[in-house]
């Protein structure tokens, strides 16, 4: 795995832990944005952006 990936995982775990651990809606915003963003990394693994 590349560190890409591997961060990837990482805001894929914190992600989950803020939505079922906290309550509120910033804390449900944040988890959903921290899990997309780690579901991203995980099945592209680059951060490389395309014009």
């Amino acid at each position: 795995m590349n560190k890409v990936r591997i961060t990837g995982l990482g805001l894929l775990a914190i992600g989950i832990s803020l939505i079922s651990l906290l309550e509120g809606d910033l804390a449900g915003l944040s988890g959903g944005l921290l899990t997309g963003l780690g579901i991203g990394l995980l099945v592209t693994g680059r951060l490389r952006f395309q014009k």
